[in-house]
């Protein structure tokens, strides 16, 4: 106890010669939680309110000032970085979503606009929420899972659903939050683009189709018929090649008019007697095809007679005149040596020149052995 006597005063936590002030200690630790606790409570700031002690104690305080200062600089840095992400989310003018696990966690304004639904009742929703079906869903995900095994993102187009149930085209822009870990979530950029598409589909359109009688135009219909000609291998295939009779008559004494819209009822006749899978198109003035995939010659030639009584059959009124067509059939059968587009063309065509020479409104059939051919 000498030390004491030389006026040395006893510290809290110090051990002299196995003499301890666990009172002292006691006291300290007590400060300690309380302050731990405040700053559980954020109700003091990190560097403030921390009991000054030396020794041993006083580096465990000292220690735990510095933690705490480093934890709230992290907090207020994410705070930081979360106020930022909700400022893009609330100012995109397009919608991002942030999805896990096939659920939603965070969604900007424009997505919910879009979407027509409030953040909340996204959140923990699952995904499948903004599909039409689940036939959609599945098969949309699985494009997505192809594509990341791929390239890390993916890129691409798919309808999506309102809360009202109306749909619209998406372009869907995703990656992942942390590349290569689909535990981290994923971020998605989504962009109505109905209107994009549907601008785009016209022109596609309009690309591929006779303005006059809707039908599909000749270089449309050839791509058709060499697509045909490769699935089906000349097997079960079919060409019709249709020149209407008297159409020119019409065309010079009743005027272009008229003669227009003969074309028009015709285009809609001829795709009455047929299937939808068949392919009816407008070659050029008066000059139309179909295409019979999965059809045999016999049927063919059947449905060809069809057409042709249908058409001698229609008849159009204007005023006090009434005017009729007829129509000169060619049918070929695709099988070698028709190998290609321009020959089957080529067969079907010389078998409507048989049908015209023979005395119009008739069908006649390709044969390879025949002179004509």
């Amino acid at each position: 106890m000498w030390l004491i006597q030389e006026g040395f005063d006893c510290l809290p936590g110090v051990d002299w010669l196995g003499y301890t002030c666990p009172a002292m200690d006691s006291n300290i630790i007590s400060q300690l939680q309380g302050r731990v606790e405040q700053q559980m409570s954020g109700s003091v700031p990190a560097a403030e309110g921390w009991p000054e002690v030396q020794g041993e104690i006083g580096k465990l305080v000292s220690t735990l000032r510095e933690v705490t200062l480093i934890h709230e600089q992290q907090t207020q840095a994410q705070l930081v970085l979360v106020a930022q992400l909700r400022a893009v989310l609330d100012n995109a003018f397009v919608g991002i979503a942030l999805t896990r696990n096939s659920r939603f966690e965070l969604m900007g304004r424009h997505a919910c606009l879009m979407l027509g639904y409030s953040e909340e009742e996204f959140q923990g929703q699952s995904t499948r929420l903004i599909f039409a079906s689940d036939e959609a869903y599945a098969a949309f995900g699985q494009r997505v899972r192809e594509a990341f095994k791929t390239q890390d993102h993916f890129d691409g187009e798919q309808i999506l659903r309102r809360k009202d149930g109306s749909v619209f085209w998406s372009h869907m822009l995703a990656r992942g939050v942390i590349a290569g870990d689909p535990g981290g979530g994923t971020i998605w950029i989504m962009e109505d683009i109905s209107e994009v598409k549907a601008a785009r589909d016209k022109l596609s359109w309009t690309a591929t189709h006779d303005s006059l009688t809707l039908l599909v135009n000749r270089q449309e219909f050839e791509l058709r018929l060499a697509q045909a000609i490769a699935q089906f291998q000349g097997r079960g295939l079919c060409l019709m090649f249709i020149d209407l009779d008297r159409f020119k008559v019409i065309n010079d004494t009743a005027g272009h008019a008229t003669g227009d819209e003969v074309l028009r009822q015709i285009a809609r006749l001829l795709e009455a007697q047929v299937r939808e899978s068949d392919t009816v198109g407008r070659l050029g003035g008066d000059e139309f095809a179909v295409l019979l995939p999965g059809c045999s010659l016999e049927r063919a030639q059947q449905v060809a007679e069809q057409i042709r009584s249908a058409v001698e059959g229609w008849s159009l009124r204007r005023g006090a005149s009434e005017f009729g067509v007829g129509a000169s059939i060619g049918v070929a059968s695709v099988q070698p040596p028709l190998k290609d587009v321009s020959a089957v063309l080529q067969a079907a065509d010389a078998a409507c020149y048989d049908a015209k020479k023979a005395g119009r409104n008739r069908v006649c059939t390709f044969a390879p052995d025949t002179p004509a051919a």
